[in-house]
């Protein structure tokens, strides 16, 4: 008996399969729904109800708990996104009469400022992976584009133009595509690594396993370089996109410029980095009014 799974929660595993295909022709990465999936399934078995019965407050429990289990807000704020997204697709399609998200709040999560590093601190990580050329090359494309590390690991050779120093971002965050500058040191650099490679594997970076490179494997090669340059927190790939955006702003560039060599699709995304620059607007105007 403990084994048989009742006809209404075999339902709504269906439900959720229809869900994930829907949001898979949205154009959904396969990430993101595997996320989702993992996420609401577990949802599902543990309020055990089938989702024509779930109440507001089967929802608010099932929060309680994983506050209690240790999620900060802006957990519990993604979660209640996933559960927000599958009830309304739910109620759309007419599959629940009513929708428990309608009366559940988001809770309130502040933004923290962009972790960054300081010119000096960049410079070392530079210093750092000099004798690593697969480092340098990474290191250096990651801050002069400000790629994320998603965007990084999926450039194909293809991509990069070595003569304009761009490189063409395919299929960026929430499926946009760009163009982003890249340092004269970052095209040496891919200059070298393509002229050191004998295959013809179509992907700039390649695993030991002539494999293209994982995200796993860059954020390994970040955190072992923070580590040798001496910086007093752990590096991420993110941490030079940070660091682009706030040396840009530092040098004068305009919000709406860093919006597009970022690929932020609203402004406000970029705005937040403003707010890391008030100890400099304190140093520029004490000097008008000492």
């Amino acid at each position: 008996m403990t084994l048989s799974i009742s006809t209404p929660l075999m339902a709504s595993h269906r439900h959720l399969q229809d869900y994930l295909d829907a949001q898979r022709l949205r154009g959904r990465r396969m990430s993101t729904l595997e996320a989702y999936e993992l996420f609401l399934a577990r949802f599902l078995r543990t309020v055990g109800k089938p989702v024509t019965q779930i109440t507001v407050k089967d929802v608010r429990l099932f929060l309680i708990r994983e506050g209690d289990r240790g999620n900060k807000p802006a957990t519990l704020a993604s979660k209640i996104a996933k559960l927000r997204s599958f009830f309304r697709w739910l109620h759309r399609e007419r599959l629940v009469r009513e929708d428990p998200m309608e009366l559940i709040d988001t809770p309130h999560v502040p933004d923290p400022p962009p972790k960054f590093l300081s010119y000096d601190e960049i410079e070392a990580v530079r210093e750092a992976a000099v004798g690593h050329p697969v480092r340098e090359v990474i290191v250096e494309v990651l801050y002069s584009s400000g790629m994320r590390v998603s965007e990084l690991v999926a450039l194909d050779w293809r991509d990069i133009n070595l003569v304009l120093k761009q490189a063409a971002v395919r299929d960026g965050k929430g499926g946009q595509s760009r163009v982003v500058p890249l340092s004269t040191k970052a095209a040496r650099l891919l200059q070298r690594l393509l002229g050191q490679r004998k295959d013809k594997r179509p992907w700039v970076f390649r695993s030991q396993f002539d494999q293209r490179m994982s995200k796993a494997t860059v954020q390994w090669h970040m955190r072992k370089l923070g580590e040798q340059a001496g910086v007093p927190f752990q590096l991420t790939p993110h941490m030079l996109r940070h660091s682009l955006a706030t040396h840009l702003l530092n040098a004068g560039m305009p919000l709406d410029q860093i919006q597009l060599v970022l690929g932020h699709r609203n402004i406000a995304t970029t705005q937040r980095y403003a707010r890391t620059q008030l100890q400099s607007v304190e140093q520029y105007y004490r000097r008008v009014f000492p």
